[in-house]
């Protein structure tokens, strides 16, 4: 089932930066899929590569190319968001993939259940020729357990005027969680509605976000920190745990960078807030990596 008005249900919102090379297979998996009621917006955030002329062999009226300066992915996002005419806007990384009834999925959950804020549909990890499941979601624990980490990879749907009121920091020195950053200010605001088919993909092999470094996690944590205080819906809780997070993971960043001192400082913070820390397969990956000297 389709929408019977004419303006698109879908603006599918892929930001990309000289991702010319496997941009097409971002495409064709939208162009194929069995939902055809959508447009599709590549925001090109100032590629050198032949991007451009990648997108200009695709042959299809439902594609709609936007160049712009450099400005990271954040300002990518939101442009794509002010030109999408869709009810709904869904973000797919130009390096990621769906199934080819994603959309379908989507159409049907959202207006059976009377057009929600926002909406996640799982997606497994492949590297290589190994694909690992997303955890799965549970209504129950969820709202609590977005504070603590972000599950959904920005492959999400926002409602247009949602994602208007709530856009990403377009702050370039935010490297790590803008799309964190959205999902938790909705949060705590409105119900996180999710679906637990495995119909995206995320595709690991070039991610700029595969290794942070050390600096970038910790700057970025205090980035998140302030903008996240300037909205009021944001309580002291949901705040503490993204500085357990964001330790947790400096830790990690350190010790694959072989600063030991750091590596444990670290661990030992986001461990005195949080325990259960211990129990965690980073906690085992920092032990391999600082102590047992193993990449």
């Amino acid at each position: 089932m389709q929408s019977d008005t004419q303006i698109p249900y879908f603006s599918v919102v892929i930001p990309t930066y000289n991702r010319g090379h496997i941009l097409l297979d971002a495409i064709n998996a939208v162009l194929g899929q069995s939902f055809t009621d959508f447009e599709i917006i590549i925001v090109d955030d100032g590629s050198e590569d032949n991007t451009k002329s990648v997108i200009e062999s695709v042959k299809d009226e439902r594609l709609i190319y936007i160049w712009q300066e450099n400005g990271e992915r954040g300002k990518a996002r939101n442009t794509g968001t002010k030109k999408a005419s869709g009810k709904y806007v869904f973000f797919l990384d130009s390096d990621d993939q769906i199934e080819s009834n994603h959309l379908q999925h989507a159409y049907d959950y959202l207006t059976i259940n009377g057009e929600p804020e926002f909406f996640h549909i799982r997606y497994k990890e492949i590297t290589g020729r190994e694909e690992k499941p997303a955890p799965m979601l549970d209504e129950s624990t969820l709202q609590r357990k977005i504070t603590r980490q972000n599950l959904f990879a920005c492959q999400f749907f926002l409602r247009r005027d949602i994602a208007l009121r709530f856009p990403f920091s377009e702050n370039r020195a935010l490297k790590i969680g803008e799309d964190w950053q959205v999902i938790l200010r909705i949060a705590a605001r409105y119900p996180l509605h999710f679906s637990n088919e495995y119909l995206g993909k995320i595709i690991h092999g070039e991610r700029s976000m595969a290794a942070p470094t050390f600096d970038a996690v910790i700057k970025s944590q205090n980035i998140l920190i302030q903008e996240l205080r300037e909205d009021e819906a944001i309580t002291s809780e949901i705040l503490d745990n993204i500085i357990i997070e964001f330790n947790f993971l400096g830790a990690l960043s350190a010790a694959l960078e072989g600063k030991r001192t750091l590596a444990i400082k670290y661990w030992f913070k986001a461990f005195g807030k949080r325990p259960s820390i211990l129990f965690k397969r980073r906690t085992l990956a920092i032990i391999k990596y600082l102590i047992l000297g193993k990449k």
